[in-house]
């Protein structure tokens, strides 16, 4: 990239919004004022900036053809010279084989060389003569190339036929794919850098940026061209599938419904674009590799296209499909000597495609022959492997390692130099009613002569910025160093130094610092030191009773300004003395949740972080050289309810609280130097005291009453789950089913999902929602490869654990779909009972990355698909994994890294997907009768009670009809009451489920941060 053009681009866009105002000021006295932007001036400037294309450039070698290029060029001619002779030598054999194999006849289809043969034998097959057969097949090659050069003919505003180089010549390209090569002569073909074959592709006269390496940069751009009325665009083109072509409409490139976009395919297509929206508008047309699309960059480093033809043309005028061309060298040959017989019709045939070798080996190749070439050899007509060439073998090996050698080019975005024009006048803004042209230029004011160049003009503009007799650009540098340093600039509106900013405080120290600027090569950083040794620098924050009399705004600079910090700053703070700051330097964008520096955030203008923004970050829509300070209540109540600072005082607490044998007053002193840069003093220490002691007295009665509530819940559940338990062993004895041992009853699970009636929580409060379809129906949660269902997030810390469901398969042919997950909210992390991801058919213990996952080796499934089947996963604290089918140990449990902690109010159940977001295979298509969540891992036998008990299963809902009315309504008004009690629970328990004294001291914490000391500098 040019260093010079990017230090323009910084010039311009950080520093001439600042005098780019109504008006600006004198150069010598500052006082004197006077209009310097008109409209014209507006459009002046406006017109240096839309000569330039947003574009992408690749940061390259300097040489024309990039690494390696010369070599690769050199070795081409030797590949073909080799690959010809091979292919001369085998016409004899390709004629044999037209005459003898009949496999080649059949399998051709309508995209075959060798269609016409096809249909030839079709109408031999039912008694039509050779020759009236052949006849027919004439007739049809004749018609369709008539309707290709009609096609060329007619009303036609613009065509652009890259097989002549004046066409071309209006065209811009960038990048090494494209060169200053003109294009390429038919006959082109490009080598195939991996896999079996020899060649990627022979093509026709045309533009294409993979010659030497489809690593190569390539961007191709019409000139400019005036839309008056409706038309299409149509493009001939070639490509790999993130290639794409569009028209731009004045250098607006954007996709969406007004703003077409086509991606290349593999093979030659006409595409059309519908123009006819922006009737009166300019329009070029742009063709691109995938990383080289302005604003639409694909993160591909292998990408390519060609193109032959270009046409705008009235709305509804039609163009050939892709048709048989690649037939006239063959047909040509037939129309003066027409064949008598198959064999005749297939040494004509072998004639063409020996015609198009030799004259593909002298260079003189048509299109046609070109086509013809490309399909015999991607068809099988003509050796295309390595080891069929001979000597073309080796030489193609060296091509590609050369070619792998190739760095593949890291692309900026930027603006790109093109064809530069001369900007109208809009009248009252309507681009539609462009008025006079405006020659490109400086502030009338400055210099009114227009600049004579044939590019943009903003190296000009740079210039002019920086020429020796503006010190306007110096005035806002030094303005700007001194507003970030002080908090406040010398011109107190730094991105309005004209009428409607303020007047200089101090103007003759503004031109001091602005001719020192100067005069020390433009030095930043020297800049900096001179002002930060400065005595007015080092002035205390306290005012005197004069100067808060005298100059209350201390405007005078009697002494320093408190500032607040930057939302960055704040953010950075708060991770430093969390402890939780990440210093590592570089690297990609991040969310706001990362414990990185707020340098590397991700910016996004619609999603901007609520953190930031509640503290004033900018609004990333123009330049601001000055931020709003603002002080509201959203600021103070962030950093006490957002749940990240939260987390952030929880992580500073949990290591100051680790050493046990620091006093209590040591903590606080800790905490003010480590927050706020000094020491407490004892009043704080006390109070700071008194305030944690509080906190835990009033968190210690909390958790009394969250274990009275806990017991309640337990022992009214269990004598629901007891009666139940009595009449389901009724139902199922009468029933003839074994009941469950008492001894080897298992647990009450935290979760249950009956699915009865409804995807809720029938024991607690994880509700599960219906997704994208899921439907219940018969007793049973039915999914269908989209459908899903998840949970409300967990109400406590699961580590042990075990996962129970009752599920009937669709099909045993899928493969990855999740019948039962706990996971992430965002499903980075789960563990999950799935079907058939590794080997088809086994029952698997899934995991993020399979990081807690191995075979059980159990037998495939073959039943689930005719019946309801039970499968368990129990997670032991020790790490071992043990699955079970129907209460039966399900192959050989096995030893993994695990358990994960999924944290409370942090994790989800789901069902029916194997990981969230949904999509691909981790879908599962089927039906779930019950799932059950436990807090342990069940042993052998609770898992077989389970499975026993349920082996004809009896609902929830069944059983409750079976009861006696006044049964009925104790049941009902035992869960009434454990909801309720849940729902208290939900208002008491520690959402984290921390200690009383780490809530105590994390509470201080946040306290803390909401001190004007914490967020202010004096």
């Amino acid at each position: 990239l040019d260093e010079k053009v990017r230090f323009i681009d910084d010039q311009i866009n950080t520093f001439s919004k600042a005098f780019l105002g109504l008006t600006v000021s004198c150069a010598r006295c500052h006082d004197h004022k006077f209009d310097a932007i008109s409209q014209k001036d507006y459009y002046a400037l406006f017109g240096i900036m839309s000569s330039c294309r947003p574009g992408r450039s690749a940061m390259e070698t300097p040489e024309k053809q990039g690494v390696n290029g010369k070599a690769l060029l050199e070795l081409k001619p030797r590949i073909k010279e080799s690959i010809s002779s091979v292919w001369l030598e085998s016409i004899a054999t390709l004629r044999d084989r037209l005459c003898r194999d009949d496999e080649l006849w059949k399998k051709a289809d309508n995209k075959s060389v060798l269609f016409p043969w096809a249909m030839l034998e079709k109408d031999l097959s039912k008694g039509v003569s050779f020759a009236d057969a052949w006849r027919k097949q004439l007739d049809v090659w004749e018609k369709s190339r008539t309707e290709r050069d009609a096609a060329s003919q007619g009303q036609i505003l613009q065509r652009w036929n890259f097989a002549q180089p004046d066409d071309f010549a209006g065209w811009t390209r960038t990048g090494v794919g494209l060169g200053d090569n003109e294009p390429a002569s038919a006959g082109e073909f490009v080598v195939d850098v991996s896999g079996d074959n020899a060649l990627f592709g022979i093509y026709p006269a045309g533009i294409y940026s993979h010659r030497v390496s489809n690593k190569h940069p390539a961007r191709l751009t019409s000139r400019d061209t005036k839309i008056d009325g409706e038309f299409d665009l149509w493009l001939r083109t070639i490509g790999s599938p993130l290639s794409s072509a569009r028209f731009v409409v004045h250098d607006y490139p954007r996709k969406g419904v007004v703003f077409p976009t086509v991606d290349c395919k593999n093979h030659w297509q006409w595409q059309k674009l519908d123009m006819s929206y922006w009737s009166g508008d300019t329009i070029h047309v742009e063709l691109t590799t995938a990383a080289d699309a302005p604003l639409l960059a694909q993160n591909e480093p292998r990408s390519w296209f060609g193109v032959r033809e270009v046409m705008i043309v009235p709305k509804g005028h039609s163009v050939p499909a892709e048709s048989s061309e690649h037939l006239d060298p063959w047909f040509e040959i037939a129309a003066q000597s027409p064949p008598r017989s198959r064999e005749d019709a297939a040494g004509q045939f072998a004639s063409a495609v020996e015609l198009a070798i030799q004259a593909w080996m002298k260079g003189s190749a048509t299109d046609q022959q070109a086509i013809l070439l490309d399909l015999c050899m991607k068809q099988d007509l003509l050796p295309s492997k390595l080891d069929d060439l001979g000597d073309a073998k080796g030489l193609v090996i060296e091509y590609r390692r050369l070619e792998g050698e190739i760095p593949v080019p890291t692309r900026i975005p930027t603006l790109e130099e093109t064809d530069s024009r001369t900007q109208a006048l809009f009248v009252r803004g309507d681009h539609k009613k462009p008025g006079e042209e405006v020659a490109r230029g400086f502030l009338s004011a400055i210099n009114a002569s227009p600049y004579s160049t044939k590019q943009s003009g903003r190296l000009e503009l740079a210039e002019d910025i920086l020429r020796e007799d503006n010190p306007l650009t110096r005035r806002v540098i030094v303005n700007r160093l001194w507003h970030h340093l002080f908090g406040r600039g010398l011109v107190g509106t730094p991105d309005n130094f004209g009428r409607l900013g303020h007047l200089p405080s101090h103007p003759q120290l503004l031109d001091h610092l602005a001719e020192r600027f100067q005069s020390q090569g433009g030095s930043i950083k020297e800049m900096i030191r001179y002002l930060v040794t400065s005595k007015t620098w080092q002035l205390s924050s306290r005012p005197s009773s004069t100067a808060t009399q005298v100059d209350p705004d201390n405007n005078l600079y009697s002494h320093s300004n408190v500032k607040r910090l930057e939302a960055e700053a704040i953010r950075d703070s708060l991770l430093a003395v969390s402890g939780r700051l990440d210093s590592t330097l570089f690297g990609k964008p991040v969310s706001g949740n990362s414990n990185r520096r707020s340098v590397y955030l991700r910016v996004t203008r619609n999603a901007l972080d609520p953190f930031l923004r509640a503290f004033d970050f900018p609004e990333p829509f123009s330049a601001v050289g000055r931020r709003d300070v603002t002080n509201v209540p959203a600021q103070s109540l962030t950093l006490m309810n957002d749940e990240h600072i939260a987390s952030m005082a929880t992580s500073w607490m949990t290591v100051l609280l680790a050493d046990k044998a620091t006093s209590d007053d040591d903590r606080v002193r800790s905490m003010f130097v480590d927050a706020l840069g000094r020491t407490a003093d004892r009043a704080e220490i006390e109070l700071a005291r008194s305030y944690v002691e509080g906190v835990k007295q009033s968190y210690a009665a909390i958790e009394t009453q969250v274990r009275e509530l806990d017991s309640r819940i337990q022992n009214r559940q269990l004598a629901i789950d007891q009666r139940f338990a009595q009449v389901r062993d009724k139902m199922m004895v009468e029933s003839k089913v074994k009941p469950s041992s008492n001894d080897a009853i298992s647990p009450a699970p935290i979760g249950r999902w009956d699915f009865e009636s409804s995807a809720e929580d029938v024991v607690g409060s994880l509700h599960a929602n219906l997704q994208k379809g899921a439907t219940l129906n018969a007793g049973a949660l039915v999914v269908d490869g989209k459908g899903y269902a998840v949970t409300e997030p967990l109400k406590q810390t699961l580590k042990e654990k075990t996962l129970e469901a009752w599920v009937q398969l669709d099909s045993i042919d899928q493969h990855g779909g999740g019948v039962m997950a706990i996971q992430s909210s965002t499903g980075g992390l789960f563990d999950a009972i799935v079907f058939a991801e590794k080997r088809d058919g086994q029952w698997l213990a899934g995991s993020n990355n399979f990081h807690r996952t191995q075979s059980f080796g159990g037998p495939a499934e073959t039943e689930a698909v005719d019946r309801p089947i039970h499968i368990a996963i129990a997670y032991q604290l020790n790490g071992k994994v043990i699955g079970y089918r129907d209460g039966k140990a399900y192959g050989e449990a096995y030893q993994s890294n695990g358990p994960l902690e999924f944290k409370a109010g942090e994790a989800i159940v789901s069902f029916g997907v194997r990981h969230l977001p949904a999509g691909g295979n981790r879908m599962l298509k089927g039906r779930i009768l019950r799932a059950q969540l436990y807090d342990r891992a069940l042993s052998p036998e609770q898992v077989v009670a389970s499975a026993q008990s349920t082996a004809m299963y009896v609902s929830d809902s069944q059983i409750l009809a079976s009861l006696s009315e006044t049964e009925r309504k104790q049941v009902e008004l035992d869960r009434s009451q454990i909801k309720e009690w849940n729902a208290k629970l939900e208002t008491l328990r520690p959402k984290n489920g921390h200690s009383a004294e780490l809530i105590a001291w994390s509470d201080l914490a946040r306290a803390l941060f909401t001190f004007k000391e914490f967020l202010f500098v004096k």
